[in-house]
């Protein structure tokens, strides 16, 4: 008999739980860009994601650090539950720290005060922004940004309906093309009218032929 290549207690869930135990395991939020809002705003907008790293301790190589999948949450409850007992609500929009018109030192000061968007920085009540010197002016800027972001995407759809609409224009007048083509006369066949040679009498034959016409009329 022929043994067996594989230790069965490798499929032992029991061991692979605690082989997991040894893992550095952490769950964590990260930002990902979400490309069909962002399209359809004309503007950056994120979303969190939940993410999973694990590291195997001695090794530089080992491990894993992706988006979380159902089987991880299941693989290891405790490092879960630990990351949603801390977890904070996600946020979606743009992030302070992507947009460009304010500083890094102001983006991490608003950040320890809970306004973290652009779209959370353009609603802020006017007596939270005084207590933050210079914000009235960040504030103003977030809201014409978004404004402007908004009537991009107004034009393009705009322009996009106007791309659609001369497509189908040019599609239907070439199918008009195309009938009118078809329904058009051809040009009448010219028959050759050919010509037939009679022959010509002689004056002998043609003198009986006279005095038999004189006959009958004089008749």
């Amino acid at each position: 008999m022929q043994a067996a290549e594989f230790d069965h207690t490798d499929f032992d869930k029991s061991k692979q739980s605690a082989l997991d135990e040894a893992l550095l395991v952490k769950f964590f939020t990260k930002q990902v860009m979400n490309r069909a809002k962002s399209d359809a705003e004309g503007r950056p907008i994120y979303r969190d994601v939940e993410y999973i790293d694990i590291k195997i301790p001695g090794s530089n190589t080992g491990g894993a650090c992706r988006p979380a999948r159902m089987d991880d949450l299941e693989r290891f409850p405790r490092h879960y539950a630990a990351f949603k007992a801390r977890q904070e609500m996600p946020e979606e929009g743009t992030p302070l720290a992507e947009w460009p018109a304010i500083t890094r030192s102001m983006a991490e000061e608003l950040a320890f005060a809970n306004v973290k968007t652009v779209e959370q920085l353009s609603m802020m009540a006017d007596s939270n922004v005084s207590n933050f010197m210079g914000l009235q002016g960040f504030k103003q800027k977030a809201i014409e940004w978004l404004d402007v972001a908004k009537e991009q995407v107004k034009a393009q759809e705009l322009r996009t309906e106007l791309s659609i609409r001369d497509k189908q224009i040019a599609e239907l007048q070439a199918q008009i093309d195309d009938l009118s083509k078809s329904k058009r006369p051809t040009s009448p066949v010219k028959v050759e009218k050919k010509k037939v040679d009679v022959p010509c009498e002689t004056s002998a034959e043609a003198k009986p032929k006279a005095r038999r016409r004189r006959r009958k009329t004089a008749e």
